[in-house]
């Protein structure tokens, strides 16, 4: 399913919800058997879904790395940032189980900076990015806000403007 714009607001495992009421190697081996079970899936996965990313101006050196619903944030972002003239380039991580790591990896390799803008505060996706690619400093998390609240794209543009050094331009006027 593309969690870009998704229909429903989606739950976790059940397993992983209830893991406090089973014994740790049973969930470890269930862990373990799951990791398997999507490494063998990654053959079927890849076609099915036209690819575990989609990539937009990868040469460019400043990246949005997303997921789900704050990929059509950041797509906005873009467009802000392109009316100031600043060439920003997207990465749609469209597969969570596979992991696409070489593809991140490819898609990320010529980029100085990466922002990872995430509807969560604790961050996750950043610190498997971080996990995944070589020289991990180029990676910037945020911004974050907690699940259930909007991030408007004028708030990925100023967290890559403060980032950068850049000052923030005002942005009235934009339907904000």
């Amino acid at each position: 399913m593309d969690m870009e714009c998704p229909p429903v607001r989606m739950m976790r495992d059940p397993f992983v919800m209830k893991s406090n009421y089973i014994s740790y190697a049973t969930h470890a081996s269930w862990q373990q058997e799951v990791r398997a079970a999507v490494e063998r899936s990654r053959k079927h996965t890849i076609p099915m879904i036209g690819g575990l990313i989609e990539t937009e101006n990868t040469d460019a050196e400043i990246l949005i790395v997303s997921s789900g619903t704050a990929v059509s944030q950041g797509r906005e972002a873009i467009r802000l940032l392109a009316d100031e003239g600043l060439r920003v380039g997207l990465v749609k991580i469209k597969s969570l189980r596979p992991w696409p790591y070489h593809e991140i990896r490819e898609a990320t390799k010529h980029a100085k900076h990466i922002f990872v803008p995430e509807f969560n505060v604790a961050g996750w996706m950043a610190r498997e990015i971080k996990a995944t690619i070589a020289d991990s400093d180029r990676v910037i998390a945020g911004p974050h806000v907690a699940g259930g609240m909007t991030m408007p794209p004028e708030v990925i543009v100023e967290h890559i403007q403060r980032s950068l050094g850049k000052s923030v331009a005002t942005l009235a006027g934009r339907g904000s």
